[in-house]
């Protein structure tokens, strides 16, 4: 039986917590949780029939066997500076941390730890992951997203963009991944997961405000010598969270089960 620990309890969070507490696998089970909200966990421990141990980041990596990161870029490069010091497994959801730090993967590669990322609010992730093997000229990123999905960003107020204006769709940046995820580090991580499975580093990413939607809508173009492929994903939004692509907890589910499907933490 392999424990599992959560780091963040909010939309994606507590919707894994829930499903791996309904999964009742005799493979894994949830036996920790974490979040800078000490009430978010216990609010989130509440509703689990299988009750959890409320822990710091550091005693939870220290005492499950698999650790899945769903706050914050900052909650993950501190979930694995702990996970390297202690071999211990990830899913991590903040993927942009990983692009704004290159050098942790190394050191994941060199500790032997097994790195998971989920391909949260998309699909075709393994097309683009196998044209990485070829020859890519281009890939441009389209999202679209109701004013609610991009609630908060520091970008639009620094921009002084007002979104309760807005009467039709609206490209409110363009730029590169890093640029990206810099100015929208909670709405993109879309762009940070394309980049590491595609190893592109030219990709292209516009952001549209469109009022005229209430889902979340991703359209991914790339070219290459060995294909071109097109991708288009129309998310409904988590009811917990308008940010959060319903999609994203699913994907989180979805590879457990793959991980786990051989009685082992591995691929």
């Amino acid at each position: 039986m392999k424990k599992i620990g959560i780091v963040g309890c909010g939309a994606i969070g507590e919707g894994v917590a829930l499903s791996i507490n309904k999964a009742a696998s005799n493979q894994f089970v949830l036996t920790a949780l974490a979040d800078k909200r000490k009430t978010a966990a216990v609010s989130l421990n509440k509703k689990l029939s299988k009750k959890a141990k409320i822990k710091n980041i550091k005693k939870l990596v220290e005492e499950v066997d698999l650790v899945i990161e769903a706050a914050s870029q900052a909650a993950a490069l501190e979930v694995i500076q702990h996970a390297l010091g202690h071999k211990k497994d990830l899913i991590i959801l903040s993927v942009g941390a990983l692009i704004k730090n290159p050098n942790i993967i190394k050191e994941i590669r060199t500790k032997k730890i097994n790195l998971y990322i989920p391909s949260g609010a998309i699909s075709g992730i393994d097309g683009l992951a196998a044209l990485s093997q070829g020859n890519i000229k281009k890939m441009t990123l389209t999202t679209s997203k109701p004013p609610a999905g991009l609630a908060g960003a520091k970008y639009l107020k620094n921009k002084k963009i007002n979104m309760g204006k807005a009467i039709k769709p609206v490209t409110i940046f363009s730029g590169n991944v890093t640029e990206a995820i810099r100015h929208f580090p909670k709405n993109i991580n879309v762009a940070a997961t394309l980049f590491l499975a595609s190893k592109f580093d030219k990709i292209k990413v516009i952001i549209k405000l469109n009022p005229k939607i209430k889902k979340n809508i991703h359209k991914i173009e790339a070219v290459a010598d060995e294909a071109k492929i097109k991708i288009e994903v129309e998310n409904a939004s988590s009811k917990m969270n308008p940010k959060t692509s319903a999609l994203t907890i699913l994907s989180v589910q979805h590879l457990l089960e793959k991980i786990f499907s051989s009685f082992k933490i591995g691929t």
